[in-house]
């Protein structure tokens, strides 16, 4: 739980290892009624403007998908994905809008959902940066010499490695491991990068 909120950007005191919180957050809600519901108000705020964050960053990958040339089926799963995930923080609002208790607003799940979420945007331009790449391999001018062929085979493992790891970033769930899912996304842009470069050598 605290890895992953950790991981989620901090927004939980609970990442604060090996300390319990739960002995001094009362310090932080306020001294009467009126300080605690304006520390809850302003509570709400917060997190309701990092969902809102999170969305325009998930709008702004699918418009980049929108305008990335892949394939219809491809799309469709991207921008299923977006949906989907945008559609819940927007439900997520309107729950942290109701929530009563002041200092922790969003439970375990929760705080895991938004992170597979937070991972999607990279996962979906990943999928762009492939395909595009993929369509330089399929270019049948590059195929001149049998060096070209070999760096463009060689392009083309790294380029479907990155690809795998972009699809499967896509698809992260609840019980997915984060810390590994970070290192992923990493390497499977660091594949991206080899796959271009190799390319390049033929130009």
């Amino acid at each position: 739980m605290k890895e992953t909120e950790n991981m989620a950007g901090e927004m939980s005191y609970r990442t604060m290892n090996g300390i319990d919180t739960s002995y001094i957050m009362g310090y932080l809600e306020g001294n009467d009624q009126n300080s605690s519901t304006e520390i809850l108000q302003k509570n709400r705020e917060y997190y309701i403007a990092s969902a809102n964050k999170t969305i325009s960053r998930l709008e702004l990958a699918k418009k980049r998908t929108e305008y990335g040339n892949l394939n219809k089926n491809l799309k469709k799963m991207v921008y299923t994905k977006i949906s989907s995930a945008i559609k819940w923080l927007n439900e997520l609002k309107e729950y942290i809008s109701k929530v009563s208790e002041t200092s922790e607003l969003l439970k375990s799940n929760q705080y895991k959902r938004w992170h597979a979420i937070k991972l999607i945007p990279s996962a979906a331009e990943g999928i762009i940066i492939t395909s595009s790449i993929n369509r330089k391999i399929a270019d049948p001018d590059n195929k001149q010499s049998d060096l070209d062929k070999n760096l463009l085979k060689s392009a083309n493992t790294h380029n479907k490695k990155a690809k795998s790891i972009f699809k499967d970033l896509l698809n992260l769930t609840e019980e997915s491991n984060f810390k590994e899912a970070e290192r992923l996304r990493i390497e499977g842009y660091r594949e991206c990068v080899i796959a271009e470069k190799k390319i390049n050598e033929l130009y």
